[in-house]
């Protein structure tokens, strides 16, 4: 039997801010100084607000460089008149502003500064922030275990001072956190927590995402009627609110659902609905995403020459926002689809191509299953003794990662 990762990940999202925006405390009011001096310091304790309340607007409307730079400018100022809060505030809006551009290693040295003096001058709400958005970066940087001893620090704190709103972005955090470990019994756990919070603030965007998150976590488990039905309670609430990334993802859920149960034509109708609200949003990731599942339930219908049409697509967008992931994938399909169209040279070359992207990103199980098709490949060509080899390499790595 042919192995294959066809984009079966699991679609897990939620609505979570990349940190929590800290406020701006009162200002402190210098002692001993003469007037002078307070009124030099006042009017750059001023300045420094201004510039931190400025960045706020900034990253509003969108603008992340110029609020960095405000920032930055703002954290000057407290350094030097020496308003420990302020600076602690700007440093944790600066690594917010750096996880905004994806630079993530920026985004914790921030954080872990600001970390370090909320400790010191005995700010809960912040320690809680910055630990929370250490998690996040990690979360971000496929580094799950790290990612989850900071959300159950930082949740810890905020069920302590009983802010409902921290304790259910990190019990959501969690859930995914542990779902992308592919612990989906604990991820439901946490989801299942975050559900009656959501409703107890009024959060019906939450709701969804949760209910959408249990159903994934079920698919994964293969309860795919379990499943279905917790998409079912989630979709009518994102067409309600009027979010359309939320209804995609339901669709694109419901898809692999019933590409999961074989019901292929079910499947399409759903892959073609996520597709179409994408295109319309401009999102670029789901768009791929979707041709990509539209390709595998072609070829599971045996229609490879329809399969490849849209994995081409696919590929092309992978490889223009840099999906090294989704790249590799649509390399590996492509090749089990020219070997079931006979283009077995064709075939080894997709899959010698997604091999090595699969060793960079460090997917192992993506290593093994392209391993194995090249394995199947060679064997379709007659070459027993090559395809033994590839075969003997695959059953190494599942082995050593404790899959079958």
């Amino acid at each position: 039997m042919t192995r294959t990762r066809l984009f079966s990940q699991l679609t897990l999202t939620v609505v979570t801010l990349v940190g929590l925006t800290v406020t701006l405390p009162p200002q402190i009011n210098p002692l001993a100084v003469s007037p002078v001096f307070a009124q030099t310091q006042d009017t750059s304790e001023a300045e420094a607000n201004r510039l931190y309340q400025q960045g706020i607007q900034q990253i509003q409307r969108g603008q992340i460089l110029e609020a960095i730079e405000s920032w930055q400018t703002s954290l000057s100022i407290y350094q030097e008149i020496g308003n420990r809060q302020g600076e602690a505030n700007s440093l944790n809006n600066l690594g917010n502003a750096y996880a905004n551009l994806s630079q993530y290693n920026k985004a914790i040295e921030s954080w872990q500064k600001s970390l370090s003096i909320y400790q010191e001058i005995g700010d809960r709400l912040g320690v809680a922030s910055s630990l929370g958005n250490l998690g996040l970066s990690y979360k971000n940087l496929s580094q799950y275990e790290k990612a989850i001893e900071f959300f159950q620090q930082s949740l810890s704190i905020f069920q302590e001072i009983g802010n409902r709103q921290g304790i259910v972005i990190f019990v959501t955090n969690l859930g995914l956190s542990y779902a992308n470990l592919s612990q989906y019994e604990k991820a439901i756990e946490f989801f299942q927590q975050s559900l009656p919070i959501y409703q107890e603030i009024g959060n019906r965007q939450g709701v969804a995402y949760s209910l959408m998150n249990i159903g994934a976590s079920y698919r994964n488990l293969s309860q795919y009627e379990k499943a279905i039905e917790f998409f079912q309670k989630s979709l009518p609430i994102f067409q309600e609110i009027g979010d359309s990334q939320g209804e995609a993802e339901t669709f694109l859920n419901f898809g692999l659902a019933y590409d999961s149960l074989s019901q292929y034509e079910k499947a399409i109708e759903f892959f073609q609905q996520s597709l179409s609200i994408y295109q319309e949003i401009g999102n670029r990731q789901g768009v791929a995403n979707a041709l990509g599942n539209l390709a595998n339930a072609y070829k599971n219908l045996s229609q490879y020459e329809k399969a490849v049409d849209f994995l081409q697509q696919s590929l092309s967008i992978f490889r223009e926002i840099g999906d090294r992931q989704g790249e590799a994938e649509s390399l590996l399909n492509w090749g089990v689809a020219s070997r079931e169209l006979s283009q077995h040279q064709r075939a080894i070359e997709f899959f010698q191509q997604s091999l090595p992207i699969f060793r960079e990103i460090r997917d192992r199980k993506g290593e093994a299953i392209t391993l194995y098709n090249l394995g199947l490949t060679y064997r379709a060509m007659g070459q027993e003794q090559k395809a033994r080899e590839f075969f003997e390499q695959s059953e190494a790595i599942k082995r050593e990662i404790g899959i079958d």
